[in-house]
């Protein structure tokens, strides 16, 4: 079960500030960002696991692959998977010392500081998780095929976070020190599980995104930074 570990995560305090809508920062909020990802860059344990899935059938609300009666039940957005023929399933994470450092700074009285790290060690995961969808891109590419959106158990309409209990059994979760709690909570807390489909039948050969069928669609600053790097291509 491959293992990525070599992801460079580099922005700058301007990068993180747009992403948050705020494109002028004040001096001071511009230096404690600057602050925030150099000590980010301390903390950052940037490291995947993940693992490629025939599928069996898509039929209502879910995905059966093809090993031991496995399967995702997605709910009534599964038909997004239907044109897969595989899926990439992974589990990512930036590792748990930049949240516990944000704690520490929020009990020294520092709340700006913690903020700016807490938002840093977000864009962090987020490059994480874009160097995953480059990967499905181009395992899909060397196939001739396209690729589907990204899914996640508690980011997509009608797939609750409990969905995460049969994403992360594919999964050997503890060889990168990520575990499922009894809330299907990924610990660390700066972690993320994700499905993307593979097949002849997806036409994009890009991987997107469902922002559009998310509950927080209109407040979530992370699909901000995903339309700032998108025009900024």
């Amino acid at each position: 079960m491959p293992i990525l570990q070599d992801v460079t995560i580099t922005f700058t305090a301007e990068e993180l500030l747009a992403a948050q809508g705020r494109n002028e920062g004040r001096p001071g909020l511009v230096a404690s960002t600057e602050e925030a990802i150099a000590l980010g860059q301390t903390l950052f344990a940037p490291v995947a696991i993940y693992d490629e899935f025939e599928v069996r059938d898509v039929a209502g609300e879910r995905v059966e692959l093809a090993m031991d009666s496995a399967g995702l039940t997605v709910g009534p957005k599964a038909y997004l998977l239907s044109p897969a023929k595989r899926l990439l399933v992974a589990v990512y994470t930036i590792g748990p010392a930049l949240a516990a450092r944000v704690a520490e700074l929020y009990r020294a009285d520092e709340p700006l500081l913690s903020y700016m790290l807490d938002c840093a060690g977000v864009m962090a995961l987020g490059l994480v998780g874009e160097r995953l969808r480059r990967l499905a891109e181009e395992q899909a590419a060397g196939r001739g095929w396209g690729v589907g959106p990204a899914l996640s158990p508690g980011g997509l309409v009608g797939w609750p976070v409990q969905g995460q209990r049969e994403l992360c059994a594919l999964l050997l979760l503890a060889d990168i020190g990520v575990r499922l709690n009894k809330y299907c909570v990924l610990e660390p807390h700066k972690s993320v599980s994700l499905v993307i489909g593979l097949g002849p039948g997806y036409e994009s050969h890009e991987v997107g995104s469902v922002c559009r069928y998310c509950a927080l669609r209109n407040s979530c600053w992370r699909r901000r930074e995903s339309e700032i790097g998108k025009s900024a291509n």
